[in-house]
């Protein structure tokens, strides 16, 4: 192969294995993030699951509005719009530090799922708080 024939074949092959790791989700399993910040839009890393989800949410605190947090579980699709699951309100993770709200999802597909604040309280945009911790757990027998 001539130099710049060679150049352009890696120019190619270069453009597209940067275009498959863009546009290939990137996501674990079981994961958990201390601390967890809960401001309305915020979303979680994702994760590759089939059948259950449960996500933990470990003593959360806010300013400025009622202790309950809306979460909605999406699923992350490649070529179209995310599918949202479930949304679930929390509050009793706001009781102490102690304390953790718990939701669970079942007969989901296989596929990347991710965690959405979709509000905080009665709905203040402005309104912030914080979890010490968020974890998903992906095993049902636990």
């Amino acid at each position: 192969m001539s130099g710049r024939r060679l150049r352009n074949f890696g120019v190619v092959a270069g453009a597209a294995a940067a275009l498959t790791i863009a546009t290939t989700s990137v996501a674990w399993a079981n994961w958990s993030k201390s601390p967890f910040g809960l401001v309305q839009g915020t979303t979680s890393q994702q994760w590759v699951d089939e059948q259950y989800n449960e996500f933990h949410f470990t003593g959360c605190d806010q300013a400025g509005t009622t202790n309950s947090v809306d979460v909605a579980l999406w699923q992350q699709i490649d070529w179209g719009s995310d599918v949202k699951h479930d949304t679930s309100t929390l509050t009793n993770c706001f009781k102490g530090s102690g304390y953790t709200s718990t939701a669970t999802q079942s007969g989901l597909p296989y596929d990347s799922y991710y965690l959405e604040i979709t509000k905080l309280g009665t709905g203040c945009a402005a309104c912030t708080g914080a979890a010490d911790k968020v974890s998903v757990d992906t095993t049902l027998a636990d």
